[in-house]
């Protein structure tokens, strides 16, 4: 998806997002534009809520010094028992992303 900000501007807003969804980052190059990260699910999480699920996340920031395109990879992986709700997870997982996708490019005034 395009991104009217700049390539370091886009990452940086990448990284705060991420971290504003408690995600934990596994892994990040600045110079390649990208960003692999996990949210753990909580460990009072009930099975059958979005707080059981657990979401992988790879972002690359690529594009034009003055405007960045954003390519997400991303998946929810849930325990045995959520297999009853696999929408809970999907919702989660697409929530957090038109989160992020907010937090890099904010809708203009």
């Amino acid at each position: 998806m395009p991104v009217p900000v700049s390539r370091d501007s886009a990452w940086v807003r990448a990284k705060r997002a991420l971290q504003a969804e408690v995600f934990s980052i596994s892994g990040e190059d600045s110079l390649q534009g990208r960003i692999s990260a996990m949210r753990y699910p909580s460990t009072s999480a009930k099975v059958g809520t979005a707080a059981a699920c657990r979401v992988q996340m790879s972002l690359t920031i690529g594009g034009a010094p003055e405007s960045a395109e954003l390519v997400s990879t991303t998946r929810w992986i849930a325990p045995t028992g959520m297999a009853a709700h696999p929408d809970v997870c999907e919702e989660d997982r697409q929530e957090t992303l038109d989160r992020i996708a907010l937090t890099i490019a904010p809708p203009a005034p």
